[in-house]
C-alpha cells in the first residue's frame, strides 16, 4: 500500500512540477547581491552582460562577476540597434529617463517592489534574463514569450520604418496597429523607397504610394494590364527600378511592362546581386535584363527562396529544401514526419543557431545541436510573405495576426502536448528517478514460481522490506528537495 501511494506521489510531484513551470508568466528564480550600487546594466548581441557601477565596469555571467575596467567613464550602458552601446555614443537622442521608466514594467516581479529606483534588464546566454535594482540582481523566467498583434487579422508583409510598424493584411494597411488608407483591402506587398521617402503598398490590382513627408496618397489601378485573376504579390526595388510580382509574371512598374508572363509570382528575393523569383512553376532568376529558369534548385511550386550563410533555403508548397552552395548538395528537411508535404512560407535563423520556419500548420524550430524539431501553435496557419526581423525580434504573420518574440527567450526548449518546459536538467533528474523507482516496484512485485538460491551477498548487505520502503520514501524526499532547489 505504501509503495502504491509513493508511486502516485512521484507521478503527482512530476505533474505539478510541469504545471508550475507553465502556470506563471514571470517569476524570480534567483537573487544575487552585488557589492556596489548598480548604475546601469545591459547585454551585447552575444548575450554577455555588463554592469556599470560606482567603481568601474563589471562583466557578469549569471553566476559570478568580475571587474574589467576600473576607469570606465563612458556613461550608462544600453542595448540599442542590436548591440551594446553607451548613452554618450548613441547617435539617436535617447532619453535615459524615458528608457528607465520603460523598465518599470518589471516592478511587480521584484520583491518589495514599492521602490521607484531605476530598473535595468539584460538578456544573457541561453535565454537567461536578469533585472537589477539598487545592488540586487534577480534572475527571472518569462513564460508568456509570444506577443500577438492584430489578432484575428490575416497579415502579409511586415516592416518597421522609422520605428513605425507597418503591416499589410486582407483587412487593409495598418500603422502601429491602427488602420490607415481605409478604402484599401486585400493588401499583399510593401516596399520602403528610401530615395523618395515613401511607402509602396500593393493590393489585388492596385499600387498605393504613400509619401511619408506630406502623407499624400496616390493610387494606381493595373486591372487592365493584369486582368483576371488580379494579383500583385510583391514590390521590390532592383537596380534603381521598381518591379512587381503578379499573377501573370514579373513586370517593371514605371512604365508598366511585363518581363515574363509565364507564371504566378509568390515572392521575389534579392540574393547575390540577382533576383530569385518564387513561382508556381518553380524558381526563376532575373539579372536586370533576362529571366531564366534556375537549374540548381528544386523545380517545385515555391513560396520563397532565401540564402542564410552558404545555404539556399527553398520553401515550397510541399516542404522545405536546403542547397549548400559550397558542396552543391541538395536535400530535403523534414519538419513533421506525420505531414511530410507540409507547406512552408518563411525561415529565419537566430543567434543561438536555430532555424524558425513558418508553415501552414504551425511555427517550427530546429537546429543541428540535437537534431530535433519543435512546433509552436500547430493549429495556426501562417502566411507567405509575412516574416520580418528587427533588432533581435522575430515577426511571423498568420491568419490570426502577427506572432512576435525574442528567439533568445527560447534556449534548449522541450515541447510536449503544448507544455513548455524550460528547466530540462531538473526534469531529466526527476524522470530518471521515477524510472528507477518504477523498475524497482516491478521487480519487487514480480511473482516467484520457483525457489532459487540466495546470491552470495553478506547478510548485512541484503535489504529487508523495511529497507526497501525506506529507500523509496527517501527517494520521494530527494525529489522534493531537488524540486525546491530548482524552482524555489
Amino acid at each position: 500500500m505504501k509503495l502504491v501511494f509513493l508511486k502516485c506521489f512521484i507521478t503527482v510531484c512530476l505533474f505539478f512540477s510541469i504545471s508550475k513551470l507553465t502556470g506563471q508568466d514571470t517569476v524570480v528564480i534567483k537573487t544575487l547581491t552585488f557589492p556596489h550600487n548598480i548604475r546601469s546594466m545591459a547585454n551585447d548581441q552575444n548575450g554577455d552582460i555588463f554592469i556599470e557601477s560606482s567603481v568601474g565596469l563589471y562583466q557578469f555571467d549569471g553566476e559570478k562577476y568580475w571587474l574589467i575596467d576600473p576607469n570606465y567613464d563612458k556613461g550608462a550602458l544600453i542595448y540599442a540597434n542590436g548591440k551594446l552601446s553607451y548613452f554618450k555614443s548613441v547617435k539617436d537622442n535617447v532619453d535615459f529617463i524615458n528608457e528607465g521608466n520603460k523598465s518599470l514594467l518589471w516592478l511587480p516581479f521584484i520583491p518589495e517592489s514599492s521602490s521607484r529606483n531605476f530598473i535595468y534588464h539584460a538578456k544573457g546566454r541561453n535565454g537567461r534574463q536578469f533585472i537589477a535594482r539598487g545592488n540586487q540582481i534577480y534572475e527571472i523566467t518569462i513564460k508568456n514569450k509570444f506577443k500577438i498583434e492584430l489578432k484575428g487579422q490575416s497579415t502579409r508583409a511586415i516592416m518597421l520604418v522609422e520605428k513605425d510598424l507597418y503591416v499589410v493584411s486582407y483587412s487593409g494597411i495598418f500603422k502601429n496597429g491602427v488602420r490607415i488608407l481605409p478604402n484599401i483591402y486585400n493588401a499583399e506587398g510593401m516596399l520602403h523607397d528610401i530615395s523618395n521617402h515613401s511607402m509602396y503598398f500593393s493590393s489585388d490590382k492596385n499600387v498605393i504610394n504613400l509619401n511619408l513627408d506630406n502623407n499624400k496618397v496616390v493610387i494606381e489601378n493595373y486591372f487592365n494590364e493584369i486582368g483576371e485573376p488580379n494579383y500583385i504579390s510583391k514590390l521590390i526595388k532592383y537596380k534603381n527600378k521598381i518591379y512587381v510580382g503578379t499573377s501573370k509574371g514579373i513586370a517593371q512598374l514605371y512604365p508598366f511592362s511585363f518581363l515574363s508572363k509565364e507564371f504566378l509570382v509568390h515572392d521575389i528575393s534579392f540574393i547575390d546581386s540577382l533576383l530569385y523569383l518564387s513561382t508556381d512553376d518553380g524558381i526563376y532568376i532575373f539579372d536586370g535584363k533576362k529571366v531564366r529558369k534556375c537549374t540548381f534548385l528544386p523545380d517545385l511550386n515555391t513560396n520563397l527562396v532565401t540564402k542564410i550563410g552558404v545555404n539556399f533555403w527553398v520553401l515550397t508548397k510541399t516542404g522545405l529544401w536546403v542547397y549548400n552552395s559550397e558542396n552543391k548538395k541538395l536535400e530535403e528537411k523534414i519538419l513533421n514526419k506525420e505531414i511530410k508535404s507540409l507547406e512552408c512560407y518563411a525561415i529565419q535563423k537566430d543567434n543561438n543557431g536555430y532555424y524558425w520556419v513558418s508553415t501552414a500548420s504551425g511555427l517550427y524550430r530546429f537546429g543541428n545541436t540535437f537534431e530535433k524539431t519543435e512546433v509552436f501553435f500547430p493549429e495556426i496557419e501562417f502566411n507567405k510573405r509575412s516574416s520580418y526581423q528587427y533588432n533581435g525580434l522575430f515577426y511571423f504573420g498568420s491568419i490570426n495576426g502577427i506572432y512576435s518574440f525574442d528567439p533568445l527567450d527560447f534556449p534548449d526548449l522541450i515541447i510536449s502536448f503544448g507544455i513548455f518546459v524550460d528547466n530540462f536538467k531538473a526534469l531529466l533528474i526527476l524522470l530518471i528517478l521515477v524510472f528507477v523507482s518504477m523498475i524497482f516496484l516491478i521487480v519487487k512485485r514480480k511473482p516467484t514460481f520457483s525457489k532459487t538460491k540466495d546470491l552470495n551477498v553478506p547478510v548485512h548487505k541484503k535489504w529487508s522490506d523495511t529497507d526497501k520502503d525506506r529507500f523509496l520514501f527517501d527517494l520521494g524526499a530527494f525529489i522534493l528537495e531537488k524540486y525546491t532547489f530548482c524552482h524555489g
